[in-house]
Formats: structure tokens, C-alpha cells, sequence
């Protein structure tokens, strides 16, 4: 193993050790990166399962496959029961895929952009229903600023439980294409990593063969024994081809740089999110499309009422839009159109529970009447209480007249 192209986590603490592919870790970064962008606030979280080999304790990461999450429950990486299903769908259909071949799933990765690097309540949970083995790890990811990613691994105890409070060791992502330089075209499972090392320099390396190989020698060079040996000819051969191989690289990487600074700002990245009962529809402010947009729209449809929404430049530059909404079920589909009729597309849905229905004006009648009723019987019964304490009043009066009369009585005797 180069440790040019891996990295290694390994505490005394973890009873498993990890060894990860400089390539997969760029290419989480990138997907991280992505869901960073998709929300002025935070953006959304994003997550994949990892794929690799297991030899022991040891677990090392060669691929990964993200996550589907329609985010219904807000941006963080919560599975709606929809997500589940599509999630246990895919875990056997990546078995099929060629290059995933003779490789298998050690474990998942999440980011948390809005809190630190920790395992969830619902972190907890896919992690204990999808990727319940033993050596089956958890990475999280926190992104910051200029794209840098610090990150840890999560591992199963001895005794099954999961230290979710905080990663035994936290790393810093390397410098970003560190490991994009060694990429090279899948190759079949099983091909020993030095097969990419360029045939004149494992030539050169490697011991004379038992038997001359004489279809390699050009027919020109047989004909003439001296010319056999010529050092010179060949080393300038192979220094103008490694030149030629610099230039190549260097043009593919300033090219690669290229593609991800624009990459990540070219989505308008929408999304539907419900605040306090109202629905936030949110977008990449900061996207060409958008900075670069005459008007826009928004097609809302709401259950089976459809509604159109224009959009000014000002309204497109505060990137975000509140609707109230009707139903549980709304799809919003956003258009973006510069001074040229060049447009640009993008659609979200969210799914939830439907709102509280308001009263319908028959309750609201029938509501009022049994109020009247009670009121009116409040009132007669304070009525019929004042009568009887009038009529209580006039009886203790007679009785106060009798009693003198029958004191006098009683003295006159």
C-alpha cells in the first residue's frame, strides 16, 4: 500500500482499523461539498455507503455509492420511510454492479453541517439497521470553510455498543486532488495495484527474462548487431514521453480544478423545507443561472391545485420564497430564464403530514348557536338565583317581625 494513495485511522481504542482510498475520500468531498452549496443557511446534509475489503480487524475503503434522501423531514440526513425502502433496494442492486465487483459494504458515511462530529438518534438508527456487522463503520463528515473537512470514524465495541459521543480520533481531509493524481480507469478485481505503474518503468525494474523476446525488437535493430545497444536513443525516447506525460497530467488537473470550482455553483440547488407550518422554498443564490437571470417562476402544486408564482431579479437574489401551504403532497418546479432565453430547470417535493383543516362555516354556525344556548342559560339561572335570594331576603324579614311579635307577647304575659 502507497501512502500516497491511503490513508490510515488507527487508535489503540478502536478494535477496528482503517485504511481509506485518497480517491473515495475526494470524491465524498465532493459530495459534501455539493449539499454544503445547496442552502444559504447550512445547506443539507448528504451521506453514501462505503465499499471495500475486510481482512481481520482491518477494513479498508475503496468505493462509495450516495444515499438517496428527499430530505421531507428538513436538510438534515433523516430517512423518510420512502428513503428506507429505496435504501434497502440498493444495497443488494450495487452487488451487480461490475465496479463494485468482489468488493462489499464495511460501512456508511454522513455529513453534519450543522452540528459537530457526533452520531445522532437517526444516525444511530441506520447505522444499527442497514450496517449491523460488527466491523461495519460510520464516518462523519463537518465541513467548513474553502472546502476544508474535518472528519471521524465511528466503530462497534467489542460488546456492540457505539461510543456516539464523539469519534476516538478526528482527521483533517488532505489537500484537495491528493488522491485524484493516482486515479486511473477501473480495472478488473483482483489486478495487483503495481499494474499501474507504466510498462518502461516496471521494465526497467523488473529481471531479464528466461527467453529473449525478439518480436519486440524492431527488424531494423536485428539486421545489424551494434545497433542493438543504444542507451542514448531509448532514454531520450522515454524522457520526451514523461515530459509529454507532465504536460498531459498538468492540463488534466488545471482542467479538473476548473470543472469543481464551477461544478458546485452551476445547480440552482432547490429545496422545500417547512418552518413553523410554512413552506421555505430555498436556492442557490449564488449559482450562474440565478445571478444571471432576467426573470423566474415558480410552478407550485399544491395536492391538485397548481399555482405560478413570477419572480423578479430582486426576488431571485434573496434566495428563498415562503408559500402557505394546503396539502401534505407539494412539488415546486423552478425556471430561471436569462436576457438571452437561455432557461434553466430545477424541481423538489416535499412530503409531510397535511396542515390543520380550518373549521368549515357550518360548524362554525352550529358553534355560535351553542353558545347563544349556553349564555341565554347562564342568564336564567342567574335570574331564578336573584329571585330566590329576593324571595330568601322577604322570608327572613317575616320571620325577624314574628319573633318580635311573639317577644312582646311573651312579655305582656
Amino acid at each position: 500500500m502507497s501512502d500516497a494513495k491511503f490513508g490510515l485511522w488507527s487508535v489503540p481504542e478502536s478494535p477496528i482499523t482503517i485504511e481509506y482510498s485518497l480517491v473515495v475520500i475526494e470524491e465524498i468531498r465532493h459530495e459534501v461539498a455539493e449539499g454544503f452549496q445547496r442552502l444559504s443557511r447550512g445547506g443539507i446534509e448528504v451521506g453514501g455507503i462505503l465499499y471495500g475489503t475486510r481482512d481481520g480487524r482491518t477494513v479498508r475503503v475503496l468505493a462509495m455509492r450516495p444515499i438517496a434522501c428527499e430530505h421531507a423531514r428538513g436538510p438534515g440526513f433523516v430517512l423518510s420511510d420512502k428513503d428506507r425502502v429505496a435504501l434497502n433496494e440498493q444495497l443488494p442492486r450495487d452487488q451487480e454492479d461490475p465496479h463494485l465487483e468482489g468488493l462489499i459494504s464495511v460501512g456508511w458515511f454522513l455529513s453534519h453541517t450543522r452540528s459537530e462530529i457526533t452520531l445522532s438518534e437517526s444516525d444511530l438508527e441506520i447505522y444499527s439497521i442497514f450496517f449491523p456487522a460488527p466491523w461495519q463503520v460510520t464516518m462523519v463528515v463537518r465541513p467548513g470553510r474553502a472546502g476544508s473537512m474535518r472528519a471521524g470514524f465511528f466503530v462497534r465495541e467489542a460488546d456492540g455498543t457505539v461510543k456516539h459521543e464523539r469519534s476516538y480520533q478526528e482527521f483533517n481531509f488532505p489537500d484537495r486532488l491528493a488522491g485524484v493524481l493516482d486515479r486511473v480507469p477501473d480495472r478488473p478485481r483482483g489486478e495487483r495495484p503495481e499494474r499501474r505503474v507504466p510498462s518502461f518503468y516496471r521494465e526497467s525494474a523488473a529481471p531479464a527474462p528466461a527467453e529473449p523476446r525478439v518480436q519486440e525488437v524492431p527488424s531494423m535493430y536485428q539486421a545489424a548487431g551494434p545497433q542493438l545497444l543504444r542507451p542514448p536513443t531509448s532514454n531520450r525516447k522515454w524522457t520526451w514521453l514523461a515530459l509529454w506525460a507532465v504536460v498531459v497530467i498538468a492540463l488534466a488537473v488545471a482542467g479538473l480544478r476548473y470543472w469543481m470550482a464551477n461544478s458546485v455553483t452551476e445547480p440552482i440547488s432547490l429545496a422545500v423545507i417547512e418552518r413553523d407550518g410554512q413552506l421555505q422554498i430555498e436556492w442557490n443564490r449564488a449559482a450562474k443561472p440565478v445571478k444571471n437571470a432576467a426573470r423566474g417562476s415558480l410552478d407550485i402544486m399544491d395536492g391538485a391545485e397548481q399555482k405560478t408564482m413570477r419572480l423578479t431579479p430582486a426576488q431571485l437574489a434573496s434566495g428563498h420564497f415562503t408559500y402557505a401551504r394546503k396539502t401534505g403532497d407539494i412539488e415546486v418546479r423552478m425556471t430561471v430564464e436569462d436576457a438571452a432565453g437561455v432557461k434553466a430547470q430545477e424541481a423538489s417535493r416535499f412530503l409531510g403530514r397535511a396542515p390543520a383543516a380550518p373549521a368549515s362555516t357550518q360548524e362554525l354556525t352550529d358553534l355560535r348557536q351553542r353558545r347563544d344556548e349556553l349564555q341565554a342559560e347562564v342568564e336564567r339561572l342567574r335570574r331564578e338565583n336573584d329571585d330566590q335570594a329576593a324571595k330568601i331576603q322577604q322570608l327572613e324579614r317575616t320571620l325577624r317581625v314574628l319573633q318580635a311579635r311573639l317577644g312582646i307577647d311573651s312579655a305582656k304575659q
